[in-house]
């Protein structure tokens, strides 16, 4: 169990939000500037009332105007400052966590299908989205409204009383809304996400939904989620205007008693309370309670805020703590799997069970087994996209997780079984999106895999567009390009998994010829095939079944044994 400050230090976005605080002092100490200029305007209108008409002096007049207007015009002024501040800290407080936000977000869809979705950019959107908005600095001049109480006791004693139970009315409205909507706000909130899940989910299978006819029953399906979701939203929106106007009633029926409060005081105490302090409290009145208002308007914004803020929170929570890793020498090829057990997280059924395997560098590997045996697990563990909770994956004696990333992953070239190519040209794939690869060494592995010449017959060639997921390209160009993006640079391993499930005879042959190069370059090869040409280049081959190994050994032994019909043994 990690410790309070482990904690800490694992959630980056409550790491950001505390160095925006500087910010935040910024912003409350314009704040309280902001309202000590607002108090100009009411005053300007109760001594034009009470003491320039009374006296009919225009220079008194005059000099008032000047004043106010110097005070407008740094008012405004000091609010484009602010709102200024607030879109530079919104932009320096997402450019601080997007890369951060965007690794953990791969990460995460490595140890779950289920969050494999762009919702914690989402999330990170909104609450930048509400650092920016105008309610979240309304809300900070918040203790700013005792400013205008003072001055209102300071006019008259029972028109402070009056605005102190007006801000108390609306505070306690604000805590009915929030135990009335939060939850609500929240269910809504989930019931939505569910909802734009399911959508992305659909149009990723459309293809098959147009060809075998399934509109009308995935969309059936969807509606299921979908009318949750306007149930759930008419409710709270009802609610909202509810309050909203419970609130509207409440500022004007202020405004009113201030008015007529004020007319008694000034026929009853004479001399104490003017016709032109009627009109500074109203217009005090609104500023008391405006950041109130503002604040149980805004209650929406907030709720989406916080939730965004918990599951961003809670993904972090998900992931062990990186911590900076020493730079290890370049890897030789020796792999070592040592009693590896692994379990998809939030489930008790290991799909791997006690594997114990060796092969030298430069050795070929092929990894046999019926479906749902484990082989596509096992290559995933092999390269370090999946941990196991028991064992270890060595890779020249080191543990795989103690390489750093970003150092190890240009000498592993993979290959996984559903080919994912990014949006960019073809040279782009097979650069792995580097931006300054070297153009020979592309071309290199593009002759290695044997696909120059069909890269060089598409419209743009190695600069051809090959659109969102590939979707320019055949099945077997992108798992040809992708065999490609494997052999790019200088790999010392090589995991491919299913590599010829979609070749012709051609794309098949050119396979194998790869494969030949890679032993010449005794590059450590894993593959997984039940392909016979493949399985001939194999120094071992390894047979896995119900995720344990049913055996081990020569290829020449293990064949042999397969053959003669043997059980397979370890």
């Amino acid at each position: 169990m990690r410790s309070p400050m482990q904690e800490q230090a694992a959630n980056p976005i409550k790491d950001v939000l505390v160095s925006c605080k500087v910010m935040v002092k910024y912003v409350l100490i314009f704040g309280f500037i902001l309202n000590i200029l607002a108090l100009a305007s009411p005053l300007y209108s109760m001594q034009v009332l009470d003491r320039v008409l009374s006296s009919g002096n225009t220079d008194t007049l005059t000099m008032l105007t000047i004043a106010i207007l110097f005070a407008m015009i740094l008012q405004g002024f000091i609010y484009g400052a602010r709102a200024f501040a607030s879109n530079r800290m919104g932009s320096w407080f997402e450019s601080k966590l997007s890369e951060t936000v965007l690794k953990n977000s791969i990460k995460l869809s490595l140890e779950s299908r289920s969050y494999a979705h762009s919702q914690n950019m989402r999330d990170l959107q909104t609450i930048k989205g509400f650092i920016i908005s105008p309610y979240l600095l309304t809300i900070m001049d918040l203790p700013w409204a005792l400013i205008f109480l003072v001055v209102l006791f300071i006019l008259h004693i029972k028109i402070g009383f009056l605005a102190v139970i007006g801000g108390s009315t609306l505070v306690l409205i604000g805590f009915i809304a929030d135990r009335a909507q939060t939850k609500l706000h929240e269910a809504n909130n989930e019931n939505l996400i569910k909802s734009m899940r399911h959508v992305e989910q659909i149009t990723r299978n459309s293809e098959v939904i147009e060809v075998m006819g399934l509109t009308k029953n995935v969309i059936k399906s969807w509606q299921g989620t979908n009318h949750k979701v306007q149930t759930m939203h008419s409710l709270t929106q009802e609610r909202q205007i509810v309050f909203t106007e419970i609130i509207k009633f409440i500022r004007t029926t202020l405004q009113l008693f201030v008015t007529g409060v004020g007319a008694y005081l000034v026929i009853t105490d004479k001399g104490n309370y003017s016709s032109g302090a009627i009109i500074a409290s109203s217009s005090l009145m609104a500023r008391a309670l405006a950041p109130f208002e503002m604040a149980i308007n805004s209650w929406k914004g907030y709720v989406n805020c916080r939730k965004s803020y918990q599951r961003l929170s809670m993904g972090f929570s998900l992931l062990p703590k990186e911590e900076e890793q020493m730079s290890l020498p370049a890897p030789e090829g020796a792999i070592s799997l040592e009693n590896i057990y692994y379990a998809h997280q939030g489930t008790t059924k290991h799909l791997i069970k006690g594997v114990n395997f060796q092969i030298e560098a430069g050795e070929l590997l092929a990894v046999i087994g019926p479906s749902a045996s484990g082989k596509t697990t096992l290559a995933k563990l092999i390269v370090g996209g999946y941990r196991p909770q028991i064992g270890a994956v060595r890779l020249d004696g080191a543990n795989i997780k103690d390489w750093r990333r970003d150092e190890l992953g240009q000498y592993i070239g993979y290959l996984p079984q559903d080919i994912e190519l990014f949006s960019g040209t073809v040279k782009e794939n097979i650069a792995r999106m580097d931006p300054e690869a070297d153009p020979e060494t592309i071309i290199m592995a593009a002759q290695i895999t044997g696909v120059h010449n069909m890269i060089l017959e598409l419209p743009n060639a190695y600069d051809t567009q090959i659109g969102v997921d590939g979707s320019a390209l055949s099945g077997g160009q992108r798992q040809r390009i992708g065999l490609a993006r494997a052999f790019y640079g200088e790999p010392r391993i090589l995991v491919l998994d299913e590599p010829n499930s979609s070749l012709d005879a051609q794309g098949e042959a050119a396979l194998s010829m790869a494969v030949e190069v890679a032993k010449e370059k005794k590059v450590t090869t894993i593959i997984i095939s039940h392909r016979t040409p493949i399985l001939k280049l194999a120094d071992k081959i390894l047979v896995m079944k119900d995720g344990m190994v049913a055996a081990f050994g020569p290829a020449k032994e293990v064949l042999a044994k397969m053959g003669a019909g043997m059980p397979l043994q370890q």
